[in-house]
């Protein structure tokens, strides 16, 4: 494998070896893993007091608001059947040529290509994912405008707690169909979601190593803290001795409604990043400060190939204003699955462990010249 780690300074040192550096800048704009709103079968109405003939007729609605009504709650129908079956272009075509989505985070996807892209990525990753939708209201401002009020719940697989969200709806009716033109998404206020949020990285729980000839690569990853964060632990190892090492905690942060990251390594340099997903790869873009006061940012790029094999690349890489090349391609390997931790202490051990164990092999031969 090539290496050109050892040319860098520290911190291009354990960036471009881990990918687990100093690093963030702006968030790129990526695709993240979103489901398109629709509405299902509304709930059923509680019965309520008998009111005079008078005041029924004053808030009954007109018959074509009910049929209109009706025809809303259908297309609901028909779109959470196509959601079942996995069947996106059926799904979007629920929505309006220039529809805008807005999911929970934030993120907004306009046109009904874009949603119908979005809809087959999921599908794609979760072929068995289902979608409940809870219908709140639906109120005509217009004759051909509604708004509709509900709440949605998205279950992935048997691995991932489901999703829960609230939504507002902008339906039109165009040639006598209604359509949606606009969705809104946003997360209930008092659900907290760091668990929930951080199975997806759930894959990088384990033992991981890339090594060669005169280096290797290692940490380990676990959640800590009830489940609310991950840590990673990890060294970098030249000829049995160890170069450099630290610590990751990757969280949810309820202010950003994002994934982040916070790093400090051996030599007291430190970051902070956020993940982003795009597609089949996860993205931490990340800013710090070197143990020497300089102010480094990268991008690594994550891919898990299999449940035992992902690949890591680090570009756009800066140190002091200084620009590094983009690293190789690597390929990391799972060694042995989470280990059993109590708290961060543990995960230190397993990477001292490490560093001892190469340092008490034989040391690989000086390279001719």
């Amino acid at each position: 494998m090539k290496r050109t780690a050892f040319v860098l300074s520290s911190a291009a040192l354990l960036t471009a070896a881990v990918g687990l550096g100093v690093a963030v800048g702006e968030s790129p704009q990526v695709k993240k893993e979103v489901i398109p709103t629709q509405a299902a079968k509304p709930k059923e109405e509680p019965k309520k007091a008998e009111r005079s003939t008078s005041d029924r007729d004053e808030k009954k609605p007109t018959s074509q608001q009910s049929a209109d009504e009706d025809a809303i709650r259908a297309t609901a129908d028909s779109y959470v059947k196509a959601f079942r079956e996995g069947d996106a272009k059926a799904a979007a075509s629920h929505y309006t040529s220039d529809a805008e989505y807005v999911d929970e985070h934030g993120n907004v996807y306009e046109g009904r290509k874009a949603i119908e892209e979005v809809l087959e990525a999921c599908f794609k990753r979760h072929p068995e994912c289902d979608i409940e939708v809870d219908i709140g209201a639906i109120r005509f401002i217009s004759p051909g405008v509604a708004v509709e009020d509900g709440s949605l719940t998205v279950a992935y697989d048997s691995d991932h707690d489901p999703v829960d969200t609230q939504y507002t709806a902008i339906h039109v009716k165009t040639d006598g169909k209604w359509q949606v033109a606009s969705v809104r998404e946003k997360s209930p206020k008092d659900r907290r979601q760091h668990r929930m949020q951080l199975n997806q990285l759930s894959w990088l729980q384990g033992e991981w190593i890339d090594e060669d000839r005169d280096s290797t690569v290692f940490f380990v990853c676990a959640p800590i803290d009830n489940g609310n964060f991950l840590m990673r632990e990890f060294a970098l190892i030249v000829d049995g001795e160890p170069a450099i090492s630290g610590s990751q905690r990757i969280g949810w942060d309820p202010l950003t409604n994002k994934l982040r990251t916070w790093i400090f390594d051996s030599e007291g340099g430190y970051g902070e990043g956020f993940w982003y997903r795009d597609d089949d790869r996860w993205i931490l873009k990340s800013i710090g400060v070197t143990a020497d006061g300089q102010m480094s940012s990268n991008t690594s790029i994550y891919k898990k190939i299999n449940d035992h094999t992902m690949t890591w690349q680090c570009v756009d890489h800066e140190v002091g204003g200084e620009r590094y090349p983009d690293t190789d391609v690597i390929t990391i390997v799972r060694r042995a699955a989470p280990p059993t931790v109590h708290d961060e202490s543990d995960l230190k051990a397993k990477v001292d462990d490490e560093v001892k164990a190469k340092a008490e092999q034989p040391k690989s031969e000086p390279k001719s010249k």
